[in-house]
């Protein structure tokens, strides 16, 4: 207690004490402020004028005679004016205070009044102005002059009084303020002194608490390394997981077909909806494990709005649903062709709609989409069914959250589906929401900016119609001999010509000798990489253009796996032209060849070549991509395949059989159904083949790199996973990979080794995967 009061009492009178030297510096500012305002400071301007004007007056009629008559009464109005100022507003106020003041203010009115009715009988002509009369109005502004002054040294008198006594309560405010200083610099003082002997008293427990602090870091960090790793394991825990039970929903629907007794009918369809119940939790549990880590993506893109409605209402209208039915009410004027994430919008319907289903027993489910008008949709989902109550309507939308756990048992589920609805909606740009009632139903509704997209229609329709892409000859600079063989069926199934190098030393060779009409530039590769070649390029047409040549600019578009920010800028300040992100599409690339055909951008027959030569190499015989390096091929990757790249038979065999299954979780399906449409069956199965034999031997390569430290190698291994992986749409390896990278540039030792543990897991699940799709023929 002692030891608190030697700190509390100095402070509370040091706060005291300044609190006194605010209240008296505010009056010191008050009274300053009062005599700098004053009464008799006004009242002493007034009192000088009026005298001024008198004298004036006087001096005027002596020089001026009988002449000039008007200006003289117009003097007399102006001096009569001033004596008004003198019987009104702060002057009358101050001088009636004063019995003196008073009765010389009244002997001047009088006088002032004989004054003004001489002048109006002048100014009348009633009375001749002559000398008599102007002595006689000399003689008695004399008189008025003579009470002026007495006024004016009267009330200088009053003044000095008056500020006499303001200095003297100024005086004393100083005072104060400077006993309140020192009192306050005295409780300053002790109270610092109490503070230092406190900051002496506390020093080891500080030390204590920066021990333990460390301690809690430490083991903070050791819970995100954990937590990341349960991330991990819980993402392939859910592929291993999903691949075994596609087989055992592949054969239950297999037995389904098969002649059975009504008996092994009811198990084999009590198999197929337990695998399909547990399939829906294992989706759920990657979703939010995707979510947790941060990999959600809302990929925005035009899509027929009717269409997809229709096709999920087509979907639980053919469902049997005993006393349950579905019912769609979609506004009229909904637009038709609107741009947002088709998929993922159809995954948080379909999830809303199974929930309603699951807890409605009897009543109707519906499916209600109406347009607010101002480009934001409302979705909403209605039920019959049990509801829930007031109190579990915001815990619903917490993980693995479920409001009765008897219904839980009976429904299955993981409690993550509302969860991930809701990450979902918010990364959509919406919010999710729900009204319920316990036994009457209820209703989860959100809204999302959804543009309409004009002439998609109209776009689409056309496509058909439009001029075949014109013939290109395409320089292709690849590291990877699996993408530049990717790329270079691609290109032939574009109907284009192209020639494949390495690295940019080979590229800037190639285009010294020949002319190409684009260049599809890696940004990563040994040698020399994408960007300084991209550079030399430039700055050799620039100086070829000083020279006096007409140099066509030679567009350079970069294919590269970084489609961050920084590395889309740092490719345009270089000089490229344009970015495309691995993996991707035959569309897409043809719709970079469109962006710069030679229609638009081909040099006149004048111009000359930046090689200055003859350009031999030009490719207009119309020959598809033929796999060679336009340079020695002892400096390309030790992938290379050899031969000619094998483009898909350009007449695809009708869609009668089914495709094999392709594990998304695993697999890009969009980037494998282009693989199968680009590439022939043997020379994609070839491909695959060649990526997962080389993976054990770039995994060890990237173990022996962590081993010694040296992380900008292991860097540079995962960049060339990352990147091939993307090629050939293995998505999940692809991630892995550009976690180890990311890792690897930022010198995280500690927690590399477990995410190359990982991403050696995942190789043979991805090869599994890779089988299952039909990719690698056996």
């Amino acid at each position: 207690m002692a030891h608190r009061l030697r700190i509390r009492i100095p402070a509370i009178a040091a706060v005291v004490f300044i609190v006194a030297v605010m209240v008296t510096g505010g009056l010191i500012y008050d009274r300053n402020k009062a005599i700098y305002h004053r009464d008799v400071d006004t009242v002493t301007w007034t009192l000088y004028q009026y005298d001024r004007s008198l004298r004036d007056l006087r001096l005027a009629i002596w020089e001026r005679g009988d002449s000039r008559l008007d200006e003289t009464l117009l003097d007399f109005e102006l001096l009569y004016g001033r004596f008004i100022v003198l019987l009104e507003g702060q002057t009358s106020n101050f001088l009636d205070r004063y019995a003196t003041g008073r009765e010389l203010i009244d002997e001047l009115d009088r006088g002032m009044q004989r004054l003004d009715r001489r002048f109006i009988a002048v100014a009348d002509g009633d009375v001749a102005y002559d000398a008599a009369l102007r002595r006689e109005l000399i003689e008695r502004l004399g008189e008025a002059q003579e009470l002026s002054r007495q006024l004016m040294l009267h009330h200088g008198r009053i003044a000095a009084e008056e500020r006499s006594a303001d200095m003297g309560v100024l005086g004393r405010l100083y005072i104060a303020v400077l006993i309140s200083i020192l009192l306050s610099l005295i409780a300053g003082g002790v109270l610092i002194r109490a503070l230092v002997k406190e900051a002496r008293q506390h020093r080891h427990k500080t030390h204590l608490l920066e021990s333990q602090s460390e301690t809690l870091r430490e083991a903070y960090q050791r819970m995100e390394v954990a937590n990341r790793a349960k991330s991990d394991f819980m993402a392939i825990m859910s592929h291993e997981i999903r691949t075994p039970l596609n087989g055992v929903l592949g054969m239950a629907e297999l037995l389904h077909d098969e002649p059975l007794s009504d008996q092994g009918r009811r198990q084999i369809e009590g198999l197929r909806d337990s695998a399909a119940g547990l399939r829906s939790v294992i989706n759920d549990v990657l979703d939010y494990t995707r979510i947790e880590a941060g990999h959600l993506a809302v990929e925005r893109q035009p899509f027929h709005l009717s269409r997809m409605l229709e096709q999920l209402a087509t979907g639980y209208q053919t469902q049997s649903r005993s006393g349950v039915q579905f019912l769609m009410r979609a506004a009229p004027a909904l637009p038709t062709w609107v741009d947002g994430d088709v998929h993922r919008l159809r995954q948080v319907l379909m999830n809303l709609l199974n929930n309603a289903f699951k807890f409605t027993e009897s009543g109707f489910v519906m499916l209600r989409v109406s347009d607010n008008g101002d480009g934001r949709l409302t979705f909403m989902v209605y039920d019959t069914g049990c509801g829930i109550a007031q109190q579990d309507q915001q815990r619903i939308f917490e993980p693995f959250a479920q409001t009765d756990t008897a219904l839980s048992r009976r429904h299955e589920g993981a409690g993550l589906g509302l969860a991930i609805c809701s990450q979902l909606v918010a990364a959509m740009g919406g919010e999710l929401k729900v009204e319920s009632q316990p036994e009457s139903g209820s209703r989860f509704w959100f809204d999302l900016p959804l543009p309409v997209v004009a002439g998609v229609e109209e776009g689409a329709a056309s496509t058909g119609q439009q001029e075949p892409l014109e013939s290109q000859h395409v320089l292709v600079v690849e590291d990877n001999a699996l993408n530049r063989e990717l790329v270079a069926a691609m290109l032939t199934r574009l109907g284009q010509t192209c020639e494949l190098v390495g690295n940019g030393e080979q590229a800037l060779e190639a285009l010294g000798q020949r002319r190409f009409d684009l260049v599809l530039m890696d940004m990563q590769m040994p040698v020399m990489d994408g960007l300084e070649t991209t550079r030399r390029w430039r700055q050799h047409e620039e100086a070829l253009r000083e020279q006096g040549q007409r140099v066509q600019r030679l567009p350079v578009i970069a294919v590269t796996a970084n489609v961050m920010p920084e590395h889309h800028r740092a490719c345009l300040d270089a000089g490229m032209d344009d970015v495309i992100g691995k993996p991707f599409s035959r569309k897409e690339l043809s719709a970079a060849l469109r962006r710069y055909s030679r229609v638009h951008a081909a040099p006149s027959s004048a111009d000359a070549s930046p090689s200055g030569g003859d350009n031999p190499g030009r490719g207009g015989d119309g020959r598809g991509c033929d796999g060679r390096a336009s340079v020695p091929d002892r400096d390309l990757d030790s992938e290379t395949f050899g031969g000619t790249v094998e483009a898909a038979p350009a007449v695809v065999a009708p869609m009668l059989e089914d495709r094999p299954r392709i594990d998304e979780t695993l697999l890009a399906g969009d980037t494998v159904e282009e693989l199968r449409q680009v590439m022939s069956p043997q020379g994609l199965s070839r491909m695959v083949a060649n990526y997962l034999q080389r993976f054990p031997e770039r995994l060890e390569q990237m173990r022996e790199a962590l081993s010694v430290g040296d992380h900008q190698a292991l860097g540079q291994i995962a960049h060339d996973v990352k990147g091939v992986s993307a090629s050939l749409g293995c998505q999940a390896l692809e991630a892995q990979a550009a976690r180890v990278e990311r890792m690897a540039n930022d010198g995280q030792q500690a927690e590399l080794e477990t995410q190359l543990e990982i991403l050696a897991r995942l190789g043979p699940a991805t090869g599994q995967a890779l089988r299952s799709a039909g990719l690698l023929q056996t």
